[in-house]
């Protein structure tokens, strides 16, 4: 007998063959898939003392989404006169890293990170890569992270920004924070939230600080997170000789466990590169615009094959439908053809090719059996029927994340009625305002 049955739907299961049943059921045991096909099907075998009816409904694999800094909201409207900003590189040296990064608090990074995630959790992420960025309290300050999300609910993927900006022990305590939490949450064993190796950028970080990053990721089995190409290159080769995608190959810090943010400014025989050491990637659409950075050359990563997945930063909407539409639609308009990017690729974005990303593939990302049951259950307001050939065109024409009304994490329903299970979100609220105004206080943004 399963423990839970979802019953009727549309059900898009994401696997190899893109199945998808008119009329399908899920079964879910501990925290486990244990069948998934035709509801009569399903049925017939299995009977659970709990039932959740999806009919009219679409059931999908949970998204992930690869890259963000949830304590970050607290830059969300921040009063600042932008106009004293005339590049990238200012909005992070006057603004980001002094009055954001630098102002964060242990206590900040826990609501923060609890209103985020439970925002993304209710508009269908179920899994979030997330990067802390809080220079003035790195020790222990991934724990505030995993507090969060395990209270919460949802899955994670943890690490610190480790950078030299401020200083070669800032740099040190961040990549003892990354290994001190890998190995801590590594022994817990079948856990929610599990860490990575962060590096800030290669302009952060010299070559032998990567090289010793790369060392101990081996070592320990650990997968690696770091922004690539985000900045135009001349201020990478000023410092190195050699943009950061041949300084990051040079100093034999790629590989399949490197994910890697961003990749804006990359040419055709860096993206090499990336495809020769099977480098994945974090496409963040919003936030490139934002800074005015650019179009990651994302067609042609996909093309030679490249596991391209969707990152968000945490800025603007938390909505993962919302990105995944901008990058459906953006790639279209930037090279003048309708047809890139079809609607079944952008979902892959944000399920198979994002799992495969954080070398989570085998653990979630579809509807499997075996699988982790991460799963969201959609109630859309289109004005076509919910057909099978249908599936993709429907999440990305008509569905927005506050159609979700349920949401399963590791086999917990954690979203009922589009409501958080499992925190005050009264309570979550008032006190993100408190940190946030807090911050800007201590930011001078405010009196």
């Amino acid at each position: 007998m399963a423990d839970i049955l979802i019953s009727g739907g549309l059900v898009g299961t994401q696997d190899a063959e893109r199945r998808v049943f008119a009329d399908g059921a899920v079964a879910i045991e501990g925290n486990r898939i244990v069948a998934v096909g035709p509801r009569e099907e399903v049925e017939t075998v299995h009977s659970a003392p709990s039932r959740i009816d999806a009919t009219g409904k679409i059931v999908s694999p949970g998204f992930i989404c690869t890259h963000t800094h949830m304590p970050s909201v607290v830059g969300h409207s921040m009063p600042v006169d932008f106009s004293k900003f005339q590049a990238f590189m200012d909005l992070l040296t006057k603004w980001w890293w002094p009055d954001v990064e630098e102002q964060t608090t242990a206590e900040g990074i826990y609501w923060t990170t609890l209103w985020a995630a439970g925002k993304m959790l209710k508009t269908g992420t179920t899994t979030v890569c997330d990067m802390v960025e809080a220079p003035s309290v790195v020790d222990g300050c991934l724990d505030r992270t995993a507090d969060a999300i395990e209270k919460l609910g949802s899955r994670a993927v943890v690490c610190y920004e480790s950078t030299e900006r401020i200083s070669l022990e800032n740099a040190e305590a961040g990549i003892n924070e990354n290994v001190r939490f890998f190995k801590e949450r590594k022994a817990l064993g079948d856990s929610r939230v599990t860490g990575r190796i962060g590096v800030h950028t290669a302009f952060t970080a010299s070559e032998e600080m990567l090289r010793r990053v790369r060392g101990i990721a081996t070592d320990l089995g650990a997968g690696i997170v770091i922004h690539v190409a985000e900045i135009p290159p001349p201020m990478v080769v000023e410092k190195f000789g050699r943009t950061a995608p041949v300084v990051l190959r040079d100093a034999g810090f790629l590989g399949p466990d490197v994910l890697a943010v961003h990749c804006i400014h990359m040419e055709p025989d860096e993206i090499g590169i990336w495809k020769d050491y099977d480098v994945k990637v974090s496409h963040t659409p919003m936030s490139n615009m934002l800074g005015g950075s650019g179009v990651a050359p994302v067609v042609d990563m996909l093309n030679q094959g490249i596991t391209v997945s969707l990152g968000h930063d945490c800025f603007f909407t938390l909505d993962i439908f919302q990105y995944v539409r901008m990058a459906y639609l953006l790639h279209k308009v930037h090279h003048h053809n309708p047809m890139l990017i079809p609607s079944f690729q952008a979902i892959d974005l944000a399920t198979t090719n994002a799992a495969k990303a954080l070398q989570m593939e085998k653990e979630i990302g579809s509807i499997e059996v075996g699988k982790k049951a991460d799963i969201i259950i959609i109630e859309p307001n289109q004005p076509s029927p919910l057909l099978p050939g249908l599936f993709y065109d429907t999440l990305i024409n008509d569905v927005d994340g506050a159609d979700v009304e349920t949401v399963l994490v590791d086999g917990k329903v954690v979203v009922k009625e589009r409501k958080l299970v499992n925190v005050d979100e009264e309570e979550v609220h008032r006190k993100v305002v408190e940190e946030t105004t807090a911050l800007w206080k201590r930011a001078g943004a405010i009196a």
